[in-house]
């Protein structure tokens, strides 16, 4: 099959005007002007979307798809409020609720043009549900409240995946340490030196609100009475929280989320260390903490990655309205730099850039269609005009999930579970 646009954009080249993308047994074979293609194949299917840009299937690179069901459920709020209001929201939900929750968020994802998520799951049953709905990714079995000699049991009981890859790389499990304040320091050090020798990826939210980075320098403030239940020995540690992690040892190779609180020096040891910075400005906005130091952070050369976080945080998954956001608050990032970010930028960050996040020969067929209008500068064509509702199609292993704007396999038959899921939340913290 050949799928043609008025752009192409491959990210690891330059964009192709009238350019077009050969598929074969789910594979990108071929990239190219789209009468080429054409005329040397002629015995192939052409696909042709004269009012769109053609792009890499988008990288949501930290999701929490399970905990899509709280949606309007837990009310913007400054952190500490909203994180123990989330926890009560979370215990109500039962295993069937998460698989609900985590089939909804897939389906809201692929429709708003991601292919690829860094998603955080609590079950093997979620990341399930999200790889059957067609997403490929890097889903990380997070941990937080128990005891370092406790790992093995828990990670057993949760159903921790004994493999690292399956689906030919297109998909990695990892491990991930909660945060600072929810996973003491021997946890934490004891997941990352799991995921080292597993050769796994290792994330934790880290820097994400003035109140953790109070905690971890000195042990007091409104996070300080979750961390004596569930990061019991924890010890003030007078600096950061990423220079905290440095110290343990555990920033090397580290995805770090969030880090809205990151200082000069800490972007430099971001830099130096950490695989990359997941950013996600909206959910920042929506907990009041801030947006992170992008400008910072690109200036020490720490490699960027673009993420919704969860529903409970958000409004939707809709990368590009993320992308808008993340626009404002680092307007000296081009355009093209921000698309980057969002597909191959963040397939790297996730460790996934070898088949997933730019249209070349070899890669997976991963490709989503925006309807934009005719323009010479095509990356900010999609930056002011691409979201969920410019969708025209998304295609991924090279099956297709949206076509003429609507998803081949509807999730309508969801709507009573997930009613269900959403209002024992709610009651949760009525």
């Amino acid at each position: 099959m050949i799928v043609a646009a008025r752009w192409v954009i491959p990210v690891s080249g330059p964009p192709i005007r009238d350019g077009a993308v050969r598929i074969d047994d789910a594979r990108i074979v071929e990239v190219g002007a789209r009468d080429e293609l054409a005329a040397a194949h002629p015995a192939e299917e052409v696909r042709d979307y004269p009012a769109c840009a053609l792009v890499p299937g988008l990288v949501n690179a930290h999701t929490h798809l399970a905990l899509s069901v709280l949606r309007d459920v837990v009310p913007s709020s400054r952190f500490p409020e909203w994180i123990g209001r989330t926890a009560r929201a979370i215990k109500a939900l039962t295993p069937d609720d998460l698989v609900a929750s985590a089939t909804l968020g897939a389906h809201r994802a692929i429709a708003s043009g991601t292919t690829a998520v860094g998603d955080i799951v609590y079950a093997p049953e979620t990341a399930a549900v999200a790889t059957e709905a067609g997403l490929s990714g890097a889903f990380f079995w997070e941990v937080l409240g128990v005891e370092r000699d406790e790992l093995g049991v828990r990670l057993e009981r949760d159903g921790y995946p004994a493999v690292s890859t399956d689906r030919d790389g297109r998909v990695r499990h990892g491990l991930s340490a909660h945060s600072p304040y929810t996973a003491g320091p021997g946890l934490i050090s004891a997941l990352h030196a799991l995921a080292h020798a597993s050769e796994t990826p290792f994330a934790i939210h880290i820097a994400e609100s003035p109140a953790e980075d109070q905690f971890v320098r000195d042990g007091t403030g409104p996070l300080s009475d979750v961390a004596s239940r569930t990061a019991p020995d924890f010890e003030p540690a007078g600096v950061s929280p990423i220079r905290y992690l440095h110290g343990l040892g555990v920033l090397e190779d580290t995805i770090a989320v969030h880090c809205a609180e990151a200082s000069v020096d800490d972007t430099h040891l971001l830099a130096e260390h950490a695989r990359g910075v997941v950013l996600c400005p909206r959910s920042n906005a929506y907990l009041h903490v801030g947006p992170a130091p992008v400008a910072a952070l690109d200036r020490a050369g720490v490699r960027l990655a673009l993420g919704t976080d969860s529903l409970g945080s958000n409004s939707d998954l809709d990368l590009f309205a993320e992308a808008r956001a993340l626009a404002g608050i680092a307007p000296g990032l081009s355009a093209e730099r921000i698309v980057r970010i969002m597909t191959l930028e963040g397939a790297s960050v996730l460790g996934l850039a070898e088949g997933t996040g730019s249209l070349a020969p070899g890669a997976g067929a991963d490709l989503a269609l925006f309807r934009v209008p005719d323009t010479e500068d095509p990356y900010a064509a999609l930056l002011q005009n691409a979201d969920r509702h410019a969708i025209e199609a998304v295609m991924s292993e090279g099956v297709w999930r949206v076509l003429d704007g609507q998803p081949t396999s509807p999730s309508h038959y969801l709507s009573a579970a997930v009613n269900r899921a959403a209002a024992r939340a709610a009651a949760a913290i009525a």
